[in-house]
């Protein structure tokens, strides 16, 4: 598994280089893991693919393998409406868990996402302990709002559930690619879009390793279920991935 040590937070003291001391701020930003997706297949070695009737919230669709592809240097996620395992849809699901983790430092991802009733696109890191919480969303889209971002940290304390987030109005993300990313050190989380910030959170910060995991759902309590405006197949292009540290 790819552990990678943890960057400083933007509130430390500056720090000696070759002699000179520096501001924080001022240190470059290096990529220390990246996904290019310029050769396919998908990586087994940095990737799980799930298959997975995943009902959690409701969901309405099975995850399956056949659904990922790499293509022209994009993941693609294909989201169809035919019944597997019991579900009215299918769709696409890989996470990064037990090969490579994240903590603090800057994550980009540029995608495409999915438009259309019923449909769920997220970006996002789920802790790598197994618990249900801490989890940090970058970004998810309810496919029938493809204006409106959310941005949101979930997390529980002594037993109790809490989040912090933001729903942001932009144009519509789902017509061209866009860079989705979150600067992340020990006090803050700073959600960007195509660089630019769009929101920092201070109220939870999760502090340990989280692995990555892009999907888009189908159905379900918060987005709903899709209807005859809905346009299957659908599909989820990722372009790259980078997380940068200092």
């Amino acid at each position: 598994m790819d552990y990678l040590p943890p960057v400083p937070s933007s509130d430390s003291q500056p720090s000696e280089n070759n002699g000179v001391l520096q501001d924080y701020d001022s240190i470059p930003w290096k990529i220390v893991w990246n996904e290019e997706f310029d050769a396919g297949p998908l990586d087994s070695a940095r990737w799980n693919v799930l298959d997975d009737p995943y009902g959690y919230g409701n969901r309405s669709q099975h995850y399956k393998p056949e659904n990922i592809e790499v293509s022209e240097s994009n993941l693609i996620i294909n989201t169809k409406k035919e019944t597997s395992q019991g579900f009215p849809y299918t769709s696409g699901a890989i996470t990064t868990k037990g090969k490579a983790v994240f903590k603090y430092g800057k994550i980009e991802v540029r995608a495409k996402l999915p438009s259309g009733r019923g449909l769920l696109p997220a970006i996002w890191l789920w802790n790598n302990e197994g618990k249900d919480f801490p989890e940090i969303d970058m970004v998810e889209v309810l496919g029938q709002q493809p204006g409106q971002i959310w941005n949101t940290i979930h997390y529980e304390v002594n037993g109790v559930y809490g989040k912090d987030y933001k729903l942001s109005e932009l144009p519509n993300l789902t017509t061209d690619y866009h860079t989705y990313g979150i600067e992340w050190d020990s006090k803050k989380i700073t959600f960007f879009v195509d660089g630019t910030s769009i929101y920092t959170s201070t109220t939870y910060v999760p502090n340990e390793d989280m692995y990555l995991f892009i999907n888009t759902a189908v159905g379900g309590d918060w987005v709903g279920e899709p209807d005859e405006t809905t346009e299957f197949p659908v599909q989820m292009m990722v372009d790259w991935i980078r997380y940068y540290k200092k």
